[in-house]
């Protein structure tokens, strides 16, 4: 997730403007981790490329992670091979971020018409149903995807999205198109173009903001959500995000899929996230009782997978190691 120019941006905190652009140091965990040798695949889906990355072998369960807003597929790169001993695992890029195409309008649906169409390019659907986890906007993704079509998957896992208190029978919008953001989103043509690689990293920030203290994820996910140009406009270096309408329509829900979703779910939140907050949290929390587990993290805030990688690593694993609950073997 990347800044805005303005007066704003001096609210947030740029945790890799004092690196100069020189990588920081990192530990050997994740240098092997980002070292693993991945499967690059594409596959079309309503007329634009989505590309994903693959690890594992195929035939084993699946699970698939899903990027939150403005990020891309590589925010999980650390993390996917430690599920791939076992697991045939992948993570995509959403149509406008990362290195998928961009369209000229984007939607719910559309998004979980890509979840879909990389379940089954991936093969995480060879052995049964696979687990689908995504991060904040994910989430909400992933909660489409549980919504349509439920009974494909073995599970959903929801990490720090923010959600409010649904109508029961009604369900509820979690997301609208904002008229301001609409008019205010910047050209394509006019996207800020940068001389250096350096000067987008410095500008890095976590949205909403947070501190950021692991430097070495923080500089990879950034280095990966850049890319080099060179056109009419010049050459030099540009965010990977479409700034056009990415994200900026509704997002609603028929019903209350915590009471009644067609695949089990499970919660993870950060303890510090202004997420885990408010009457939102509270109501999913009643819900998860004797339904979903729900897993508080201790020291972390909205990007909780950046705060405290070994944790959240360690949690998910013990998570997908005894649910869902599986009878008869």
């Amino acid at each position: 997730m990347t800044g805005k120019s303005g007066s704003a941006e001096r609210q947030f905190t740029r945790p890799l403007e004092g690196l100069g652009g020189k990588r920081p140091p990192a530990p050997d965990w994740f240098t092997e981790a980002i070292a693993a040798p991945s499967e690059e695949g594409a596959v079309s889906v309503n007329g634009a490329n989505i590309r994903y990355s693959a690890w594992g072998e195929r035939g084993r369960r699946g699970l698939l992670f899903v990027h939150g807003g403005r990020a891309h597929r590589n925010w999980w790169r650390p993390f996917a091979p430690f599920f791939a001993a076992d697991r045939r695992v992948a993570a995509l890029d959403l149509s406008g971020m990362g290195d998928s195409d961009w369209r000229e309008e984007y939607s719910i649906a559309g998004l979980v018409d890509e979840v879909f169409a990389v379940i089954e390019a991936a093969g995480l659907a060879e052995r049964g149903r696979p687990i689908v986890v995504g991060h904040s906007f994910g989430g909400w993704v992933t909660l489409g995807a549980v919504e349509r079509s439920g009974d494909q998957l073995g599970g959903a896992v929801v990490i720090d999205s923010p959600l409010g208190v649904p109508d029961p029978t009604e369900g509820y919008t979690i997301n609208r198109p904002s008229r301001g953001e609409e008019k205010s989103a910047p050209a394509r043509s006019k996207m800020r173009l940068y001389d250096t690689m350096e000067e987008p990293l410095r500008r890095f920030r976590l949205l909403p903001d947070q501190p950021g203290e692991n430097l070495y994820l923080l500089d990879f996910i950034a280095r990966e959500g850049i890319r080099q140009v060179s056109g009419p406009e010049g050459d030099g270096w540009r965010w990977k995000f479409d700034p056009h309408k990415v994200g900026n329509f509704q997002i609603q829900f028929e019903r209350d899929l915590l009471r009644g979703s067609r695949c089990p779910l499970a919660f993870i939140y950060g303890e510090k996230s202004a997420f885990a907050q408010g009457e939102g949290i509270e109501h999913l929390r009643e819900q998860a009782k004797g339904r979903s587990p729900f897993i508080l993290m201790p020291d972390a805030h909205h990007h909780l997978m950046m705060d405290q990688p070994i944790a959240f690593v360690s949690s998910l694993r013990m998570l997908l190691s005894c649910w869902p609950v599986r009878v008869g073997g």
